[in-house]
């Protein structure tokens, strides 16, 4: 993929992911760990402008607008059992946080986390926090589109795209 809008390309990304493109996957992800080897920034751009998206949506759906909230995540494993976040590792641990500050209007923090998420240049550590990311987010996705909750419009029909359908582009 060569469009350099990060939406398009987090619109790809979670196509490539939902259809179970293995073999894109990987290639992208090691583009994007080559890109941030070359102190590029395009995955923390990515990183970021997803876990703002799954905000907007949690908050959406918990239908609370209040800015005096305080929200917080509860972690389970893939078995529902309930998950300690020091049992994570450090760069999924700084996107969960990351996720939590932007929750609580904490930008700057959100910012932080991402960077720290990220810390890591190797291939392993940005499959981990974009993999992450872009699961939360498609459940999140899923999760709207079956309950009528309306959701950041630039990520498209991706429902629909999942389905067969158009993509949804800007």
């Amino acid at each position: 993929m060569t469009d350099s809008n990060p939406r398009s390309r987090i619109r790809h990304l979670v196509g490539v992911m939902r259809a179970g493109d293995d073999e894109s996957l990987v290639l992208e992800m090691a583009r994007l760990t080559a890109d941030r080897a070359d102190d590029g920034r395009e995955s923390h751009v990515i990183v970021s402008e997803l876990i703002s998206a799954l905000a907007t949506m949690m908050l959406t759906a918990s239908g609370t607008s209040e800015e005096d909230n305080v929200y917080g995540l509860e972690l389970t494993g893939d078995d529902d059992s309930l998950l300690d976040i020091d049992e994570t590792s450090p760069p999924v641990r700084a996107a969960v946080r990351a996720l939590l500050a932007q929750l609580n209007t904490h930008t700057d923090e959100a910012r932080f986390q991402v960077e720290l998420a990220l810390q890591d240049t190797g291939l392993k550590a940005t499959i981990e926090v974009l993999a992450h990311v872009l699961l939360w987010t498609i459940g999140m996705i899923d999760w709207c589109d079956e309950h009528d909750v309306p959701r950041p419009r630039w990520l498209g029909d991706l429902a629909s795209a999942h389905r067969g359908g158009s993509d949804g582009r800007d």
